[in-house]
């Protein structure tokens, strides 16, 4: 309900009750009147200021109206005996004083009266407001001395209430500034406290000047001016310091009053400035908006005081410097007495009983005293039936003479409080006073549906549902007459009527309830911890009533997120929060808030913004001749914790650079020891490590100085080795100045020959950043000792030099090594070859091993495969040839820089492998059971294809479900595409995809992919191919109907077929295909047409393709024809005839040119690929029968198969002659990678059947095994080797 209606509804209702007031006649009720607590009033001065006038309240609601009389200190108060002055307002009681005067100072109450009761009011205390002014001293001037806690002493002028005192200064007469400072604190006395004193407190610009205000009065007094002189105590502040010493605390034993404030005083001097921390019974003392610490933490100050706020409370003060101070204070709640059970005005009617009750509490606990119509109830008038106790009184059996104002009294020392109501006798029939208003709810919320009745008796009220009414279980009607309906459901929306009854009369009204889909948080923000400039995102989504309006918004910190002033908070279409370039203000609480008119959802999450830590505090640096001590202070970890600290240092040789001493100090310590070289001046700093990164560095340390002293070491990686092979070259790393230790620092080198009897020989280096030293003229690869001394103008280092032992240059290897055999051949991608050791000597240089290389016919030299084998091995296993390929080998010696030369070249072939992975899977939604798998074949199938086959499984979140094959496998090896059925809509799947070969299944390929959620949809225009397919049974065959689905629209989930014999009237229909995408269509008779349409299903949709027609006339060439039936045209007959007859003309003219002997293009490719034996004579060379080895052996040389090609050629399609001729017409022979099978057949499932043919293959003569001569390098020698794992294929023409 807006705040409009709610307005209207409360207008309505007071006017309701204003007329029934005005319609029935009853005692007098106080609606305005003044507080329990004193009224201040201010005099003027004369001459100074004009006249404050001020009321004293005082109006009553009655029928009929009241006449109204004050007493005055008991007494009656006639003010109309104060002329003009004082006045009554018309109507009501209030009283106006104009002229306030100190003789109007008194304790008021007011009585209202009619023919039926007399009410009475609180009563007031009014009192003069007064400020005097302060006593005329002279400027005053104190000492103080620098360091020293001091008070500046205020005596304030009296007034009521009691002024407060503030100070302030004054650098000129007519300019003041407030005091805002740590060390300086006013306590409520009026003094200021300064808990050490700068020489800035000195005021010799300015005074430090007192001053009181009255709030009452509106007005401030100011004291006398101070100047403040300071007296310096000749030492720095950093070296002044001063153990805390108390200068004001509140009392031991402090009282306080329940409902207002307490303030606890805690002010304690020294240097540096003391700090307090507060406890309650032991307990630290957690700020609220309650408890708030003020001044520093020299006062608390407790709001809105409670029972539970009593205790003791402690300060505990330190600085560092002595022991702590503590101290506490014992606070005592008192109570102004105030009512927990208030009386209420009775409207009986006659022959009623009526109770009034009133109980109290305070602290001390109060008296409670009745009174009547004004006066002690002691004092009323008797009555048998009226029975008074001290917190109730109970009349029987009523009548219209009981008809009188009672009021109850509760006292203590503290004050009282009062409260007057009356009895009112009535015979009233029931009147519904606000009648009950349409409800529109939630579902699951508690309703209350109101109905406000007025009658004497008491109206009994009863709510009805359809004629029944309802009482108990989810249904409550209260005593003012309203229904409770907790926990609504969509069942309780209906008309309710609220029913009045009395003995008097009755009367009914009704309203309707309607109950909406409650708004709930479905999607809830989870909590979120990221790292300081990095972004966040809540997400948040909501379901309500599609008839609300739904509004999501968010909350930081429990306050809405303006997004036009936030720039970087976005909220998304989605409902979801960013938050661009988080920090550490961005921590906190964010809440989702879902609403609606009717009703809200909120759900929360936290953020953490973790930072990199504060930079350390270093505290101090203690310097030793060989160490420092550092010590440092953590200053926050900006929320995520400290791992580590890392501690750096710089010396006077690189005073731009930092660097690290140690990374690794624990996280828990906060002093370290560093050692610290000789000769040098170090400057040390501290940078703290969290997970988000380090902090910046610390403030550096003073400079440590260190003596000269000589090395400590001596240099690093001394080595020995040879540039070229008649040199040695000795190398170290140089050693940085900061290991010097001292001035004129130098290297002396020296070395041998590794030989009994040799003499040292040295050489002096001055040069510290010198690295390396060249020694020319030695023999080539020989042993050599070796060291490096270190030495300043101290000595030598006082450690001994390590000796290593190098050795001068490298040069060629000289032997090859022999006998490089292939053993076997053991797998599709490895073989065993052996090969004798070479000589040591041959090796001249480190001996690394052998290097076998490897390639195949496919590739060059520059694609070849490496294998590094140990020196000592002379047999080993290659795993890195290419399947199904001639491979050739070769193996070379290798030392420290070069490689020897070549050994023969192997060449041997490799069988079938797995193959590689596809080059690519996709998959497509077929309904919401299906998808359409479409790949491509595997760039390295590593033999021949056979087929495929295709897993699945179901992912849920990140686990895996069973994987299972798809069935039947694919044996095609050229098919590309499979649909995958039977699956769970909207349901995610793992698709994996392996090509096979006779070796087995190749590498895995997969995808992930989800079937389609939500309802069927209409499938598009199915399109399809029909083929025919031979029948076993005489006089039928079969239609082979082929579904494409469409890859990007709606497919549809399966498909059926309707065929029928053109002319026919009605369609036939084959059984629906769920796994596969054809049908074969069985049955259909020769020498007819037939009609065929794809019918593409999703659910109940269904969509008919383009009918097809096909003529089953011909077997071996049935002919397609679509629905224009083209094939029947002249024009396309005379075409097709045309065609045939240049096709004749061109096989009459390659069967000619082939008895010619004519060359084609084989002879080329021939040429190509290296073959240089051709005769001088013409024909077909290739086809002719060897005359000697030589060319027998250059036959089976040229027999390896050809690279594979994706492109088409006819003689995949041709006919006849075709088959065996290339695109450009030249005669493929043996060797035609594709054929055109023999005679024969198609099967009704689609496979073919062959027909042998005697004569149709003939074995080539003189062919041999596999193995042939390589390509090879000049320098390379070559050996043919036969495998004997590989047999021999032949090769037919």
């Amino acid at each position: 309900m807006s705040y409009k209606m709610l307005l209207h509804v409360c207008l309505l209702a007071a006017i309701c009750l204003s007329s029934i007031d005005a319609l029935y006649q009853s005692p007098p009720r106080m609606i305005k009147q003044p507080s329990t607590s004193e009224l201040l009033f201010r005099v003027a001065e004369k001459g100074s200021e004009e006249n404050t006038p001020f009321i004293i309240e005082c109006e009553a609601e009655a029928e009929p109206l009241p006449k109204y009389r004050w007493i005055k200190n008991g007494k009656n108060y006639d003010w109309q005996a104060y002329d003009d002055r004082i006045s009554q307002q018309p109507g009501r009681g209030t009283l106006i004083i104009s002229k306030p005067l100190d003789e109007d100072l008194g304790q008021y109450q007011c009585f209202a009266e009619n023919e039926w009761g007399t009410a009475t009011s609180n009563s007031v205390f009014v009192r003069k407001a007064e400020l005097n002014s302060f006593k005329n001293q002279e400027q005053k001037v104190v000492e103080a001395q620098e360091g020293d806690p001091f008070k500046l002493t205020c005596q304030p002028p009296d007034g009521w209430p009691k002024p407060s005192v503030y100070w302030f200064v004054q650098p000129g007469s007519l300019s003041i500034k407030a005091i805002n400072n740590s060390r300086i604190t006013l306590d409520p006395e009026g003094n200021l406290w300064f808990s050490n004193i700068t020489r800035s407190d000195g005021s010799d610009d300015f005074t430090y000047t007192c001053a009181a205000t009255s709030i009452a009065r509106s007005e401030y007094k100011l004291g006398n001016k101070i100047v403040l002189k300071v007296k310096s105590s000749g030492i720095s502040s950093s070296q002044s310091k001063r153990e805390p010493t108390q200068q004001y605390v509140s009392r031991r034993n402090e009282v306080a009053y329940r409902g207002g404030d307490a303030n606890l005083y805690c002010i304690f001097g020294g240097t540096p400035l003391p700090e307090v921390i507060w406890s309650k019974g032991g307990l630290p003392l957690k700020a609220s908006d309650r408890i708030i610490q003020e001044d520093y933490g020299k006062r608390i100050k407790i709001k809105g005081l409670n029972f539970d706020d009593k205790g003791s409370y402690t300060c505990d003060v330190s600085n560092g410097v002595g022991s702590a101070k503590s101290y506490s204070i014992n606070l005592d709640i008192l109570a102004v007495p105030y009512f927990t059970v208030e009386p209420e005005i009775q409207n009986p009617a006659e022959e009623e009983d009526v109770e009034l009750k009133c109980e109290a509490s305070g602290v001390p606990p109060p008296e409670i005293k009745w009174i009547y119509n004004g006066k002690p109830i002691s004092e009323a008038p008797p009555n048998s039936r009226r029975i008074v106790s001290s917190n109730s009184i109970l009349i029987k059996n009523v009548n219209k003479k009981d008809t009188a104002n009672y009021g109850c009294n509760a006292t203590n020392s503290l004050g009282y409080v009062y409260k007057d109501v009356f009895v009112n006798v009535l015979a009233l029939a029931p009147e519904i006073t606000e009648p009950p208003k349409d409800v529109v709810t939630v579902n699951d919320r508690n309703v209350v549906m109101t109905c406000h009745v007025f009658g004497a008796p008491k109206p009994l009220v009863k709510w009805l549902r359809a004629g029944k009414e309802l009482t108990g279980g989810r249904y409550t009607v209260n005593t003012t007459g309203d229904l409770h309906i907790a926990n609504v459901a969509y069942a309780d929306a209906d008309v309710y009527t609220c029913h009045a009854a009395n003995k008097l009369g009755a009367i009914s009204a009704n309203a309707t309830l309607t109950v909406k889909k409650r708004t709930r948080i479905m999607d809830f923000p989870e909590d979120y911890e990221v790292v300081a400039g990095a972004q966040a995102t809540f997400r948040c989504n909501a379901d309500t009533d599609e008839s609300l309006t739904l509004v999501i918004d968010w909350l930081h910190k429990n306050q809405q997120i303006d997004f036009d002033t936030e720039s970087r908070f976005i909220q998304t279409n989605d409902y979801s929060l960013t938050i661009s370039k988080a920090n550490e203000l961005d921590s906190g609480i964010f809440t989702c808030r879902a609403r609606t008119e009717l009703d809200q959802d909120t759900a929360q999450a936290t953020l953490i913004v973790q930072d990199k830590p504060n930079a350390p505090d270093l505290v101090s640096i203690q310097c030793n001749s060989r160490d420092a001590s550092i010590r440092w202070n953590p200053t926050g970890d900006n929320r995520a914790p400290i791992l580590r600290y890392i501690i750096q240092y710089n010396t006077s040789f690189t005073p731009d650079s930092w660097v690290v001493a140690y990374d690794e100090v624990p996280a828990t310590d906060s002093t370290y020891s560093v050692y610290l070289n000789p000769w040098a001046n170090y400057t040390f700093r501290v940078v703290a490590v969290n997970k988000v990164g380090p902090s910046s560095p610390s403030q550096h340390s003073d400079v440590c100085s260190t003596q000269p002293d000589v090395p400590y070491k001596n240099p690093d990686r001394v080595e020995g080795k040879g540039s070229e092979p008649n040199n040695l070259v000795i190398s170290w790393t140089p050693m940085p100045e900061i290991d010097h230790n001292a001035p004129r620092f130098q290297y002396r080198v020296s070395w041998k020959r590794d030989i009994p009897g040799e003499d040292w020989n040295s050489e002096d280096i001055f040069d510290w950043k010198q690295s390396e030293l060249l020694i020319r003229d030695q023999p080539t690869f020989q042993p050599y000792k070796i060291k490096v001394v270190a030495m300043n103008e101290m000595g030598e280092a006082n450690v001994t030099p390590v000796e290593i032992v190098g050795y001068s240059g490298e040069d060629s290897p000289l032997e090859a090594p022999g006998n490089f055999t292939l053993v076997r051949v053991t797998g599709s991608t490895t073989a065993l070859l052996s090969w004798n050791h070479v000589s040591e000597q041959s090796v001249r240089g480190h001996f690394k091993g052998y290097k076998i290389q490897t390639w195949t016919d496919k590739g060059t030299e520059s694609s070849l495969r490496e294998l590094q084998v140990m020196p000592d091995a002379n047999l080993t296993l290659v795993t890195n040839l290419v399947p199904f390929s001639k491979n050739y080998a070769r193996i070379l010696v290798a030392n420290g820089r070069f490689n020897g030369p070549f050994s023969n070249t192997l060449s041997f072939e490799t069988p079938e492998g797995t193959p590689g992975t596809v080059q690519s899977l996709e998959a497509y939604q077929m309904g919401t059971s299906a998808l359409y798998l479409v790949w491509k074949k595997p760039e390295q199938p590593n033999g021949i294809l056979n087929g495929y086959r295709i897993f699945y499984q179901n992912i849920t979140g990140t686990a895996a479900g069973l994987e299972i094959e798809r069935t039947p496998p694919i044996n095609d090896p050229r098919q590309q595409r499979a649909k995958l059925a039977n699956l769970q809509p909207n349901t995610k799947y793992r698709l994996t995809i392996k090509a096979t070969t006779k070796s087995g299944d190749g590498e895995p390929y997969f995808i992930e992919a989800r079937t389609r959620s939500g309802a069927a949809l209409e499938p598009e225009k199915p399109n399809f191919k029909v083929a025919i397919v031979p029948s076993n049974e005489p006089s039928l065959v079969s239609a082979r109907v082929t579904w494409i689905p469409s890859l990007e629209g709606r497919s549809g989930s399966h498909f059926y077929v309707n065929y029928r014999v053109k002319g026919e009237l009605n369609y036939k229909t084959s059984d629906p295909e769920l796994n596969d995408d054809f049908i074969n269509v069985r049955g259909l008779e020769l020498g007819k047409v037939y009609q065929i349409a794809v019918v593409a299903v999703d659910g109940e949709y269904q969509k008919v393709g383009d009918v097809q027609e096909i003529d089953t006339s011909g077997v071996e060439g049935p002919i397609i024809r679509p629905q224009e039936n083209v094939a029947t045209a002249g024009w396309f007959i005379g075409m097709m005839l045309a065609i045939a007859f240049l096709l004749l003309v061109l096989i009459l003219v390659c069967v000619i040119k082939r008895n010619r002997g004519g060359k084609y293009d084989v002879h080329d490719r021939e040429l190509a690929n290296g073959r240089r034996d051709y005769p001088d004579e013409g024909g077909f060379h290739e086809y002719s029968q060897p005359l000697d080895n030589k060319s027998r052996h250059s036959m089976s040389s040229g027999l390896k198969p050809g690279h594979e090609s994706d492109t088409d050629s006819m003689a995949e399609y041709g006919e006849g002659e075709t088959a065996g001729m290339n695109e450009d017409g030249s005669f493929i022979g043996q060797y035609g990678r594709k054929r055109k099978a023999p005679p024969g057949r198609f099967t009704e499932d689609g496979s073919f059947i062959g027909q042998y043919v005697p004569g149709a293959m003939k074995p080539l003569s003189g062919g041999l095994g596999p193995v042939s001569s390589a390509p090879l390098s000049p320098n390379a020698s070559h050996t043919s080797v036969h495998s004997p794992t590989n047999t021999q294929r032949p090769t037919y023409v």
